[in-house]
């Protein structure tokens, strides 16, 4: 039994087209299908999902796409060692690992800067209160 089954997906794309709201469809899946499923529902409920490909390496184009971000700013990252690439011939190729790894470092620059501006706003006084 093959794990994607292709009247499924056909049934979920049909029902997706068919309504703009609440989807209704019945799906017919494997096990292991059925735990992706599951595992995706819960991490959008509890944290937000993220849907990565299961490849490791990605083009410039396929990176910035997953940063949110042009081919020129990625590649300027990259140059500047920001971001960890491999050659792969004469073309540079970006890991999942060090697309995850940027992503976390932005993630905590962000949260430095809220609580530095955070700090700062907590210490301004005004008309001569201190």
């Amino acid at each position: 039994m093959p794990e994607i089954l292709p009247d499924d997906v056909q049934a979920l794309r049909d029902a997706l087209e068919a309504s703009q709201d609440q989807v209704t469809v019945t799906l017919s899946l494997t096990r292991k299908s059925a735990e992706k499923v599951l595992d995706l529902l819960e991490a959008e409920h509890s944290t937000g999902a993220v849907v990565v490909p299961v490849k490791d390496l990605f083009t410039s184009t396929e990176a910035a796409t997953m940063l949110g971000m042009s081919r020129p700013t990625l590649m300027k990252l990259v140059d500047a060692g920001a971001v960890e690439h491999v050659r792969v011939g004469t073309h540079r190729r970006i890991t999942m690992r060090a697309i995850v790894e940027y992503q976390r470092q932005r993630q905590l620059e962000h949260e430095k800067s809220v609580a530095a501006a955070e700090d700062f706003r907590s210490n301004i006084t005004f008309g001569g209160n201190q």
